[in-house]
């Protein structure tokens, strides 16, 4: 599955999209397998004059799971872009645990019944 990503408002935006395609990669590595989609759009809100300005908005989709939307602001580009892959990630990865953990609670508990 490859990601869509959209960048607008910045310069060198294939440089961007190619950043974010690698930190992508190697944030989701372990849970790629279980995500359907991803879509990234990166944005400069107020364009050259600066400040916290960069955003950085991720959807995942999983199936079983809600859609898992992360939006980050920022100075710059790419630490704008880190923190909000950190956060999908991890979020990701706890949701992912939660659904396991409950899912195997019940198959334990349905084969306590019948023993």
């Amino acid at each position: 599955m490859k990601p869509v990503i959209i960048a607008k408002g910045l310069k060198a935006s294939r440089l961007i999209r190619d950043y974010a395609a690698r930190r992508l990669d190697f944030a989701l590595n372990r849970v790629w397998h279980n995500i359907r989609a991803v879509t990234v759009h990166i944005t400069d809100e107020n364009g050259p004059k600066g400040g916290v300005d960069k955003r950085c908005l991720i959807k995942l989709s999983v199936p079983g799971l809600p859609d898992i939307v992360v939006t980050e602001t920022g100075h710059t580009i790419s630490a704008t872009i880190d923190r909000a892959i950190h956060r999908a990630a991890y979020t990701v990865q706890r949701l992912l645990s939660r659904a396991r953990s409950f899912s195997h609670a019940k198959h334990t508990m349905m084969l306590s019944e019948f023993a």
